[in-house]
């Protein structure tokens, strides 16, 4: 894996040791870096909350396999972008902080990162990739917060599917 860059200032590294971590360059001109976090630990708490989630649908028809997944992978993604900004609030600037809350494209490349992380059907990747269609099933979930009610996740889901539905999105199980 090359390095991965979120921001101007904000990258995914993968160290000597085989452990991706997120940096954060607090002075480009000095070469100057902070490590703030092992995205071991992100992947870690993001799983345990959307396994819980999922397990809260209690949907067990393997005809909605593809579309959970895909479900699944979006609550990911909104997942290991609250943990990183989270963290990151207290070491950058507002305005960098700010701009990364506002629109998609960061959620948008924590995406390409899981993608190479994650096994996800060829159709699936391809809604994913795909930046119209991102960006209008991950407005469906970016509401998703850490610790979410068993409501909330079902109402999330039904939005979710409403989404799939009116973009005439049909997942099938290959």
């Amino acid at each position: 894996m090359e390095n991965i860059k979120l921001t101007d200032t904000l990258f995914i590294y993968r160290d000597k040791n085989g452990i991706d971590r997120l940096i954060y360059i607090i002075d480009p001109a000095k070469k100057k870096i902070m490590q703030i976090l092992n995205m071991r630990e992100v992947e870690n708490n993001v799983n345990e909350a959307v396994q819980k989630y999922i397990r809260f649908l209690n949907i067990n028809s393997e005809k909605n396999l593809s579309r959970i997944k895909l479900f699944a992978f979006l609550l990911k993604i909104k997942l290991y972008q609250e943990y990183i900004l989270r963290i990151l609030l207290g070491h950058m600037l507002f305005d960098e902080y700010d701009q990364l809350t506002k629109d998609n494209t960061f959620a948008f490349i924590i995406a390409e990162y899981l993608l190479n992380k994650e096994p996800l059907s060829e159709e699936n990747k391809s809604i994913i990739k795909d930046i119209r269609l991102f960006n209008k099933l991950y407005s469906s979930v970016k509401d998703v917060t850490f610790k979410m009610p068993e409501f909330y996740i079902n109402d999330i889901y039904l939005n979710f599917i409403l989404t799939l539905k009116a973009e005439n999105i049909s997942t099938q199980e290959s």
